[in-house]
């Protein structure tokens, strides 16, 4: 019986498009489904920004971001339009000591900068005595496009896109995986969930594990007319009390970027709620709030909020990235809400783990 194709993605988000993308020119027939429409607003890719850094207090971190640094050139070059604007990364507080020590051990730049000579740079407010670590090779990552630039080379290499087809299940059979969508059961050799937090419930199917815990992250936006001009800051000296206004998780850092056509993008690290990705994709209130009051504190010009929206983060214990493969089954999680800025280096591992599975 003829197989519907050799290799199926499932999850056109920035992972699964960038998977797809790898195994662009591949000899075989590689589908990529998509649940919703892309450029969706219920999961984790979509907006007009991310952060790039390789501030990592973590040195694989670091060394895993100075790869994904050179694919991003590479796909600027091909595309011809630039996708990650290099206006540097800043860290405040006790993290930033340690991401020094990882920087300069993997032979990356930096700067230590004190409150005076952040606020000469930046219009920024840092406290006295604080000190900012520096990094010019960061910036902010065109999202919504560097996601379009990735579908783009997927397709343009052969590769099938299907959106509006949601994936109910999967059954392993002797030399192939049966999908099933709505209405249809399409077979494939081998099969790559890049769904996000959608992940567990579609890997239990088939009997599949993975242990992650979706939460529904809130962001804000801002009218910050200087946005622009100010590199991304993470904030690890800032954090509600436990309890403060409502918020049951403190989270890690308080974060700002740019998002282009937008204004300042602010969030809370690691703060929302643990949720169904099925459930409504409400902001929580009180995180808005303090986030704005954060952003206040640190930038000179903020006007009026602009608006807010959620992100979900799909967690793992550790903060790393599920790259596995079970059989013809190959797992991509690069999750905890870090793993836009990986995802060209994320997509050429889970590709060869795909090429294998279908071999």
């Amino acid at each position: 019986m003829p197989r519907d194709a050799d290799i199926v993605v499932i999850g056109a988000g920035i992972v699964g498009a960038a998977t797809a993308r790898a195994l662009a020119g591949y000899a075989g027939t590689v589908l990529l489904l998509e649940q919703f429409e892309l450029g969706h607003t219920r999961g984790s890719s979509h907006g007009t920004s991310r952060i790039f850094r390789l501030n990592y207090p973590d040195p694989r971190f670091v060394r895993m971001a100075l790869g994904a640094d050179g694919e991003w050139r590479r796909l600027e070059s091909e595309c011809g339009e630039r996708l990650i604007e290099r206006a540097g990364c800043l860290d405040l507080g006790p993290v930033a000591r340690e991401t020094e020590r990882a920087l300069a051990a993997c032979g990356a730049r930096y700067e230590t900068l004190s409150a005076d000579e952040v606020r000469a740079r930046w219009p920024l407010r840092l406290d006295e005595g604080q000190t900012a670590v520096y990094q010019p090779d960061g910036g902010v990552t065109r999202a919504d496009r560097a996601h379009a630039a990735l579908v783009a080379g997927a397709v343009a290499g052969g590769v099938e896109l299907r959106e509006q087809t949601p994936v109910r299940a999967l059954a392993l059979d002797r030399g192939e995986v049966r999908v099933a969508t709505d209405g249809a059961e399409l077979t494939a050799r081998a099969v790559v969930v890049t769904a996000g937090a959608w992940s567990p419930r579609l890997l239990g199917t088939a009997g599949i594990d993975l242990a992650v815990v979706p939460t529904r992250e809130t962001v804000v936006y801002l009218d910050v007319p200087s946005a622009g001009e100010v590199p991304p800051l993470i904030d690890y000296d800032a954090r509600p009390a436990a309890g403060e206004g409502g918020i049951d998780r403190v989270g890690q850092s308080a974060y700002a970027l740019a998002a282009p056509g937008v204004g300042l993008k602010a969030g809370l690290h690691h703060s929302g709620p643990v949720t169904d990705p099925d459930d409504e994709p409400t902001p929580t209130a009180a995180i808005a709030d303090w986030v704005s009051e954060w952003a206040v504190r640190r930038y000179v010009d903020v006007g009026e909020r602009l608006g807010a929206e959620t992100c979900l983060y799909t967690n793992t214990a550790d903060e790393g990235f599920v790259l596995e493969r079970h059989g013809r089954v190959v797992i991509g999680s690069a999750c905890s809400g870090h793993g836009f800025k990986f995802a060209p280096v994320v997509g050429r591992t889970l590709a060869a783990l795909a090429l294998e599975a279908a071999d």
